[in-house]
């Protein structure tokens, strides 16, 4: 309890000094987990044939939530950068198959382990010099800025919803209170909702009533870059073993999540929890901006990924769950995804 009124005492002390000095505050990050995972896929046809698999896994990221990330797959594969201006590093496996027989099907592994970290915005003490912060790249700070296939707050639709709801960032507004703003009319106006097959997109979920963390964190990136402020989603999955009993098509047996951060000069990436904030509803949404638990493994940073297959590129809204995968054969193409494994180890770090 004592770090959610630290971060309710933090946004309402950033509101009265942001304009004045941004830089009043910083990221304090703590690392808080080893954290040791493996996640098993399947593919399996009916009775097409298979000749040749192409599949891509994720490679998860350095990021200021997670360091020291070491991956391992089987069958190995090689990385590679996909194509959008990000260039995320994404696991390539190809594999020929010599003797195709129908019904014949391919299982992978992807062992993670990385150093998971608990980060909170803090003020900076009495006469301490705020930390060097990097500034975006001008890719980043380009593609943290415009509208994709899943964030496109450009659609006509979504700038409706942006100015039905007052969405718009007044002058000599901080980014912290319309943060909050944001989620105010986020726990309003819906319900949650996991359908992992529904269409998430930003202009589609702005005209609904209930989405689950994937479409409150497209409203929230949406709305955050249509009124350029950088922001970005974090994909990946909760770093807490499956829930006996639970399902494929519950959050809790693959464990996603998605939440975002904003991008502050001179502070650097705030994380933000549009989901739990939603849930939560006994505390203010301002407990949720500026904490990040260091309880995710992020898989891949935001999302519309442009994979770089042999004979082109196609476009993956996430590869969280799922690979993405193509394949040559015979016969009428009939895959699907058989069951999947999530083992997770933790071991908390000592504190010092």
């Amino acid at each position: 309890m004592h770090r959610l009124l630290l971060s309710t005492a933090v946004v309402l002390l950033f509101s009265a000094q942001y304009a004045a000095a941004q830089t009043a505050f910083k990221m304090e990050t703590t690392d808080r987990q080893q954290v040791n995972a493996t996640i098993t896929y399947e593919i399996k046809m009916r009775s097409f044939a298979v000749t040749q698999w192409m599949i891509f896994l994720p490679e998860p990221p350095e990021l200021p939530s997670q360091k020291n990330v070491k991956t391992k797959a089987t069958p190995g594969g090689k990385v590679l950068s996909e194509k959008s201006l990000l260039e995320r590093k994404v696991r390539y496996i190809e594999l020929p198959v010599a003797n195709p027989k129908r019904g014949t099907g391919v299982s992978m592994t992807l062992d993670i382990s990385a150093t998971l970290r608990t980060r909170n915005l803090v003020p900076l003490k009495a006469g301490e010099k705020p930390p060097v912060v990097a500034p975006l790249t001008a890719n980043e700070q380009k593609y943290y800025l415009s509208s994709t296939e899943h964030v496109d707050f450009d659609a006509k639709a979504f700038q409706g919803w942006l100015d039905a709801k007052k969405l718009r960032l007044e002058k000599n507004e901080d980014p912290l209170e319309f943060a909050v703003r944001i989620l105010e009319v986020i726990r309003a106006d819906y319900t949650y909702n996991y359908a992992a097959e529904e269409d998430k997109r930003a202009s589609v979920t702005c005209r609904g009533t209930k989405t689950d963390c994937a479409g409150m964190s497209y409203l929230f990136v949406g709305a955050m870059r249509a009124n350029n402020i950088p922001a970005r989603l974090l994909v990946g999955r909760q770093a807490y073993p499956r829930k006996s009993g639970s399902n494929p098509a519950q959050t809790d047996y693959d464990r996603p999540h998605i939440r975002v951060e904003m991008f502050l000069t001179g502070i650097g990436w705030v994380p933000v929890e549009p989901a739990y904030s939603h849930h939560w509803k006994s505390r203010p949404v301002s407990t949720y901006i500026g904490h990040d638990p260091g309880d995710m493994i992020v898989l891949h940073v935001d999302v519309d990924l442009k994979l770089p297959f042999p004979d082109k590129v196609r476009n993956s809204q996430f590869i969280q769950i799922s690979p993405h995968y193509w394949t040559w054969g015979h016969g009428e193409f009939d895959g699907y995804f058989g069951p999947s494994g999530w083992d997770v180890r933790t071991t908390p770090m000592r504190e010092r």
